[in-house]
């Protein structure tokens, strides 16, 4: 009897345990499997909720774009949670190739996006100064790059 009564305790935590997995991965919101963790490098730009570090290395960037001299830079930016979004910026000398990788941010629809930009401009207001490509295909509006307050 104790041995009847034992198996049906772990049929039973077998069948409550495998839903209770099902309904966790289910209710997951924008979980994005096989996206390995990222920790920024020394070389990239990374912006912080305004906080900007690596800042030189973004202004070396913009000259660059502004002298027609080839340069590349990644740019992470982190969501209010705490993810990070991966920004690639290459430049050939006469475009900006733009690659965005959105895959790591938990609540977000997770894609990797590319666009070709004609240039990359400053926009100014009393609240804060943002850095933009501007000219892009594939896109509606300009790409944020950095936001300094």
């Amino acid at each position: 009897m104790k041995k009847v009564f034992l198996l049906y305790i772990l049929f039973i935590e077998l069948i409550f345990g495998g839903c209770q997995n099902e309904d966790n991965s289910a209710n997951t919101i924008g979980e994005h499997k096989n996206v390995p963790d990222y920790t920024p490098s020394s070389e990239d730009v990374v912006d912080m909720h305004g906080e900007i570090k690596n800042k030189e290395r973004f202004e070396v960037f913009l000259n660059n774009v502004e002298k027609g001299n080839n340069d590349s830079i990644r740019v992470v930016r982190y969501t209010e949670e705490g993810d990070p979004m991966l920004h690639d910026l290459e430049y050939d000398g006469e475009v900006i190739k733009s690659t965005t990788d959105t895959r790591r941010d938990k609540f977000g629809a997770g894609s990797i996006s590319n666009a070709t930009c004609t240039s990359a401009e400053i926009v100014e207001t009393t609240e804060r100064t943002e850095y933009v490509l501007e000219g892009c295909d594939n896109t509606i509006d300009n790409i944020i790059l950095v936001t300094w307050k």
